[in-house]
């Protein structure tokens, strides 16, 4: 073991002893508790030099065109940082920036020798920085050296800053360093302040990265949508700045006063800062509940789709829509709670006030949206009727649609709809496809008998283009056999096909249909 080695070695074992313990720490003082932080935050920067000095060396003997001799490959990995990263058990990202932050304490020493240890401290000062020599970033390097600035900022100023375009942006880079070091040491920024204060800087002394940073992050905006296990969708939406001001300013207008934001001054403002106060739901599901609200508002009367506005299409059957009104009415005449607009009975004193009623409420009914299992229920049914944000396709207790038929040969996009509703999607069993990508099949070819002319929505069910082509091409048919459908294929038995649609489930559960 190397000399250096043995003395950390004995360091290390000598702070573990003297560290104090969970139990001392909380017989503190507060001011003590405070004192403490600092000796160990002290402690903290002095490790955290020494393990980027040997990380930067060993990102330098790790390089690639060392190969076969590079440090990082004779361990087993691809770079340095990764060394550094499995050795000090950090991420890979605090690895490669104790690989920059070495980087930089290297350049001080080139530029600026450290003091002698019995020698008076330098003065912290922009002058002494501006008369630094070496490269446009010595005066970051040696305030991380000198402790006049913490490695953290150093590393965010650096990055934020990039590297100048030539030669003739050097000094204009130099100088921003040095007013971005004393707005460091005036502003007390944090981390993050420095490195937005960075990245603006970039964007003035070097416009056309400014242009193409611009571009770039535009060019990653994205959207993706997941379906949880448990029916919930997860929306992740991905923007860049410009957009996102977009969105995000009218949003945080309309929720302010739950949001951190000023209460306003006129009367009406203060008492929808009060409602907004007393509302029952969490800032996640206000913010989630006013996007789908300016969404929704905005389909509806933007004309962005023109005459062909697209609709959420629910179905219900007659007695489950008869049931929502019910319950809905019943809600409407329910005694009235003390608490405040969408806060539960009882909720703002803490206490329960409300009274189960006398009878029971009416069952409420239930509702399906296309392609999840996970019913409406009467009260979304109802909401999303009022407020046109969905259209209601009603079907009997067979499962067929009422006012649905039309004495046409080619089905109407009303009868679309509603076999899209009753199918679920394509019939053919295994067959993924989801109602948007059917075709309507007709079960009763033109040419067998003038009645096959009348075009009736139970006449038609739902393939995809692939299985409706091939059912053509084979030689199969389907036939319906009162309200179900059956599957006949050359040599096989007649296979029934079963609708995918939750509605349908519904009714077979409850033994309305077969």
């Amino acid at each position: 073991m190397s000399e250096i080695v043995s003395r950390v070695h004995s360091l290390t074992a000598a702070a573990a002893g003297a560290l104090p313990c969970a139990d001392e720490i909380t017989a503190l003082t507060d001011a003590a508790q405070l004192a403490l932080l600092g000796e160990l935050s002290a402690l903290r920067r002095e490790v955290d030099t020494a393990i980027s000095l040997v990380a930067s060396d060993i990102e330098r003997k790790s390089a690639r065109e060392l190969g076969p001799e590079s440090l990082a490959r004779r361990a087993g990995v691809r770079s340095g940082a990764e060394l550094v990263q499995r050795l000090t058990g950090s991420s890979l990202t605090d690895a490669r920036k104790a690989v920059r932050v070495g980087g930089l304490l290297e350049t001080a020493a080139s530029v600026s020798p450290a003091e002698e240890t019995d020698a008076p401290a330098e003065p912290r000062s922009i002058e002494a920085l501006a008369a630094l020599g070496g490269p446009w970033s010595a005066p970051i390097a040696v305030t991380v050296r000198n402790g006049w600035l913490p490695a953290e900022h150093a590393d965010r100023i650096t990055s934020g800053l990039g590297v100048p375009r030539d030669d003739a942006s050097t000094p204009a880079y130099r100088q921003a360093v040095l007013r971005l070091i004393a707005d460091c040491w005036d502003g007390e920024l944090t981390p993050e302040d420095a490195a937005r204060n960075a990245k603006a800087t970039r964007a003035v002394l070097d416009r056309e990265w400014a242009t193409q940073n611009a571009q770039r992050l535009y060019e990653q905006r994205s959207l993706k949508r997941t379906v949880r296990s448990d029916g919930m969708v997860k929306y992740d939406l991905l923007v860049d700045p410009a957009t996102d001001a977009q969105i995000w300013t009218p949003i945080r207008r309309h929720l302010a006063p739950r949001l951190g934001g000023p209460r306003f001054l006129t009367d009406e403002e203060r008492a929808r800062a009060e409602e907004l106060q007393q509302d029952a739901r969490t800032n996640e599901q206000l913010l989630a509940d006013t996007f789908t609200a300016f969404l929704t508002a905005g389909i509806t009367s933007s004309g962005v789709f023109g005459k062909h506005t697209p609709t959420v299409t629910i179905a219900v059957t007659t007695s489950e829509l008869k049931k929502a009104i019910t319950a809905d009415a019943a809600r409407r005449n329910s005694p009235p709670h003390d608490g405040p607009p969408g806060q539960p009975p009882g909720a703002a004193s803490g206490t329960s006030t409300h009274r189960p009623p006398a009878t029971p409420p009416p069952e409420d009914g239930i509702a399906w949206l296309d392609g999840t299992p996970h019913p409406l229920t009467g009260a979304q049914l109802i909401t999303s009727l009022c407020d046109g944000s969905a259209a209601a396709a009603l079907l009997d207790e067979t499962g067929q649609t009422l006012d649905a038929t039309k004495a046409e040969r080619t089905f109407s996009t009303r009868q679309r709809r509603a076999m899209a509703i009753r199918d679920g999607g394509c019939l053919i069993p295994g067959c993924p496809m989801p109602p948007d990508a059917t075709e309507a099949h007709h079960l009763n070819p033109w040419n067998e008998r003038p009645q096959n002319r009348k075009t009736e929505t139970k006449d038609g069910i739902c393939l995809c283009r692939f299985h409706h082509l091939n059912l053509h091409n084979q030689g199969g048919h389907i036939e319906r056999r009162g309200n179900t459908y059956w599957l006949h294929w050359p040599g096989r038995e007649p296979t029934r096909l079963l609708p995918k649609h939750s509605l349908t489930t519904q009714l077979r559960t409850q033994g309305t249909i077969s």
